[in-house]
């Protein structure tokens, strides 16, 4: 993955020509495939900008979500490396006291 300065698109395949070709955007069901979870759960993340994503749409109309796979790879790597102070969804659940039920 290379980023094209002049133009500020991530580059992805070459071309028969050699040329780069822009990386695509996906929609969140892809992007939900790609990280195992479910799409609700993707454009949660991506409401909340927890996750790299492409709104189209203005102000409450923000229907429809984009993605770029390399991003999204990107930002699980440097959660997972950097931020595991910060923790997940599972690992809170995992942290947090137990009740005594009887």
């Amino acid at each position: 993955m290379r980023t094209d300065r002049n133009v500020g698109a991530v580059l992805s395949q070459t071309r028969d020509d050699g040329q780069q070709e822009p990386e695509r955007f996906v929609d969140s069901q892809t992007a939900a495939k790609f990280l195992s979870v479910s799409k609700k759960w993707i454009l949660l993340l991506a409401r909340q900008g927890e996750i790299p994503a492409y709104p189209l749409g203005q102000g409450q109309q923000r229907n429809i979500w984009r993605f770029r796979l390399s991003e999204l790879t990107k930002a699980m790597e440097e959660r997972t490396i950097y931020k595991k102070g910060r923790g997940t969804v599972a690992e809170s659940r995992l942290d947090r006291p137990r009740s005594n039920r009887s």
